[in-house]
């Protein structure tokens, strides 16, 4: 938990990495006796940052929270079953962190089935640096990027030398197209809400991609512009800044959903979802591998436009394997036939998290989100809490 400066934000540390990472003294380590799930549950809620906000000296150029989180207040229920509410706001917390960890794990287990087909059938030819010629400089028509530096050239080269070739993304079938500008002097009115309202957009904004290629957050805007809509199977991807190469597939139907100028997207005109997916995925295996940042050209993070596009070459992967990349994307496998108790609730929905794709993963996580801030307001406020859940206590 950050007791400077972005006082109260806080995460849970899961599996092994923590071992390679020290962290700084504005950082706290909780170590919780008892209910553990059920005290990060509310460190998460708005309402512990509050009042923490509250406690902290203002005035300073960065807050200083000291040991003030001490202060604060963790709310219980009050009610003949207090135990099983608690168990169920822990089991909902721990499916939670499940459902992110498995988002984490398939867009790993993506990036690492991607590297090792490339690296398992290149032609013979070995790879040798050489020092651009001018023929190339002249073909390239660009001094404004790293292309033609050892690291882009070894890595490219996986791509370059693939057995069964690679392509373009226009050669594969698609457009890509930027985004429109909602600025004010355009669209002359705009109204901003992060909740839906009737006849207003959704906002697929590149800030808001996810490293993992999802929403972390859906604005939603107001306007009597007409602005272009993105379909089901397009492809956004985030062109400037830190969100450069953030992209994700849109699989949701929501309502009239637009981007930005700071976002591109592509489209198929036969919208065949897994090409779409698996377009995604490599062009995220582009960004993990940095060379998505060596191409960009210009200052405060760079700007990857269209007309960089034709440097992703798509390797031409065989078509079962790229279906399985597409499965760990978008994938729903039947539920398991045994319905969850609350003593099994979490076990129950990591067995389910191994059927379901990465977007899938991300629908239920903010399905249990929002079930878990209904329960914690009723908390809050006093009211009885009905667990929905049979069976014993898991606190």
């Amino acid at each position: 938990m950050s007791k400077d400066s972005n006082v109260g934000e806080c995460a849970i540390v899961a599996g092994d990495r923590w071992r390679n990472h020290m962290f700084s003294s504005g950082i706290v380590r909780l170590h919780p006796a008892a209910n553990r799930y059920y005290f990060f549950a509310f460190l998460k809620h708005p309402l512990f940052k509050t009042q923490l906000l509250a406690l902290s000296p203002r005035g300073a150029t960065i807050t200083h929270a000291k040991t003030l989180w001490l202060d604060c207040l963790i709310p219980f229920p009050n009610q003949l079953d207090a135990e099983r509410v608690i168990g169920y706001v822990s089991a909902l917390m721990q499916a939670i962190v499940e459902k992110e960890k498995a988002i984490r794990e398939k867009s790993d287990l993506i990036h690492n089935l991607i590297q090792a087909e490339l690296e398992g059938n290149q032609t013979k030819r070995q790879f040798q640096y050489l020092y651009p010629s001018i023929s190339e400089l002249s073909s390239r028509r660009r001094f404004d990027a790293v292309i033609y530096d050892q690291e882009y050239k070894s890595k490219i080269w996986l791509v370059e030398n693939y057995a069964h070739g690679s392509e373009t993304p226009q050669q594969a079938g698609f457009t890509v197209t930027p985004g429109p500008s909602l600025e004010i002097k355009i669209i002359r009115t705009r109204i901003d809400s992060e909740t839906y309202r009737p006849g207003y957009h959704t906002l697929i904004l590149p800030k808001n991609i996810s490293a993992y290629g999802t929403m972390n957050v859906l604005p939603y805007l107001g306007t009597a512009k007409k602005l272009p809509l993105l379909k089901r199977g397009d492809i956004i991807f985030g062109e400037a800044g830190f969100q450069k190469g953030r992209s994700i597939v849109l699989l949701d139907n929501w309502p009239k959903c637009t981007t930005n100028a700071h976002g591109l997207y592509a489209r198929r005109s036969d919208g065949d979802l897994q090409k779409a997916i698996y377009f995604r995925c490599i062009f995220n295996w582009y960004r993990t591998m940095r060379l998505i940042d060596i191409m960009a050209v210009g200052g405060s993070g760079g700007h990857f436009s269209p007309e960089y596009f034709d440097y992703v070459r798509i390797p031409k992967f065989p078509e079962d394997k790229q279906a399985e990349i597409a499965r760990l994307y978008h994938h729903v496998a039947p539920q398991p036939p045994v319905k969850p108790t609350l003593d099994t609730f979490v076990d129950w929905h990591r067995r389910w998290n191994a059927g379901l794709g990465i977007w899938e993963l991300d629908r239920e996580m903010k399905a249990l989100q929002r079930t878990l801030s209904v329960v914690q307001e009723q908390i809050i406020e006093g009211k009885t809490v009905k667990v929905p859940l049979n069976g014993g206590i898991k606190a």
